[in-house]
């Protein structure tokens, strides 16, 4: 079984953003679009996209992560012990406990219930294997229609955009269909034959360990097909990568680190499968005069000493314009007042904004202002 870690080149403790800066160089290093006619570097694309696969989704990578960690027990990634139905040893139980199963098939219980569920982890994580001699997992054929790869990406937007929210339009890099060959990877007029090596099935099966793994065809490169005359532009894919435009519509309101979904906008789906989804995480960028608390709007403001001693009315920058507001004698720098009703609708309610007095002191004096000012606060009796 691949190390999915070794595939992407980052080790086990990788963060989704080590996992998916990693992915981007590789798949632009072998991406079919960079190495035309070049089979081992699409297979190579392949391997890496499948690595991402499982490890950019969160559920995929727990179970991956267990299934390698118990591996060596029963002869899959990292040990060739092999793993024997009814032979001793517990860490059969131990990892079908892990996914909610009771005993072993040889317990009493019937396989299919008792192993089936075990089997279907294996199989939605690769593709379709055989286990220790058991059932084969059904696995989907070359043709049949498969769903297109979800995209994460990070997209920034102002802070007024996050107050306000609204539409943006945004450029990505995603898989499309071929506008060539209408994503069906062959020159038009072009005949396709069925693979002699995998016999259409766009997979192969070789041992390790106790496994049958399935991996798709290096001859036909898992499309079950061979292509008489493949798509010059796509390299018989049936897909493009690059640049697609997206317009978004921005939640009033939304806050770092939260992520909008827009469904059927991410890859192409393979033999008219639907499209993945594009998830765009959301980072907002720094303001020079305000910031944010929920649905609370803050704001620093520069007073001079005069305004300070004697109050007055100052002007207030809000999010929608400038308001008059009555500042109190004696004012000191750092001191806050709340501007009721002026922060975020959100949710059915209204925050406030918030000013931080910020006083600016004059840095320089001439000798008579000097003077003046010592017998100000000599008659304040200040010394």
């Amino acid at each position: 079984m691949a190390d999915y870690y070794q595939t992407l080149g980052v080790n086990e403790n990788a963060t989704i953003d080590e996992i998916k800066k990693a992915y981007r160089k590789l798949a632009k290093r072998y991406h079919p679009d960079t190495n035309p006619n070049d089979c081992q570097a699409e297979a190579k694309f392949k391997e890496i996209s499948e690595a991402y696969g499982v490890l950019s989704d969160q559920a995929k990578r727990q179970q991956y992560d267990t299934i390698r960690k118990y591996g060596s027990s029963f002869g899959g990634v990292g040990g060739e012990t092999g793993f024997h139905p009814g032979g001793g040893g517990s860490s059969f139980d131990d990892i079908m406990s892990m996914f909610g199963q009771g005993r072993r098939p040889d317990s009493g219980q019937s396989g299919a219930e008792g192993f089936g569920s075990f089997a279907d982890i294996f199989s939605s994580l690769f593709g379709g294997q055989r286990f220790g001699g058991f059932d084969e997992y059904e696995r989907q054929s070359a043709d049949a229609p498969q769903k297109g790869g979800d995209i994460l990406t990070d997209l920034e937007i102002s802070f007024e955009e996050s107050v306000n929210g609204g539409q943006k339009t945004i450029r990505i890099d995603a898989e499309q269909p071929c506008d060539i060959c209408k994503g069906t990877g062959v020159t038009p007029g072009s005949q396709t034959t069925i693979c002699p090596n995998c016999k259409g099935s766009g997979h192969v099966t070789f041992s390790q360990g106790s496994f049958a793994v399935s991996r798709p065809c290096p001859r036909c490169l898992g499309r079950g097909r061979i292509v008489g005359n493949p798509c010059r532009k796509c390299s018989g894919r049936g897909r493009i990568f690059g640049p697609k435009t997206v317009k978004v519509n921005i939640p009033k309101g939304i806050e770092s680190g939260q992520k909008i979904r827009l469904k059927g906008l991410g890859n192409n789906g393979i033999n008219g499968g639907p499209a993945g989804d594009l998830y765009l995480k959301i980072a907002i960028s720094g303001h020079e005069y305000f910031w944010r608390e929920g649905k609370d709007i803050y704001c620093r403001v520069p007073i001079n000493i005069k305004q300070a001693v004697l109050g007055g009315k100052i002007k207030i920058r809000t999010m929608t314009g400038h308001v008059e507001f009555n500042l109190p004698p004696g004012t000191s720098s750092g001191q806050k007042f709340r501007l009721k009703g002026l922060g975020l609708s959100l949710n059915g309610g209204k925050g406030d904004q918030y000013i931080e007095i910020k006083i600016d002191m004059p840095r320089q004096l001439s000798i008579e202002q000097k003077q003046l000012f010592e017998r100000f606060t000599d008659s304040l009796g200040l010394k």
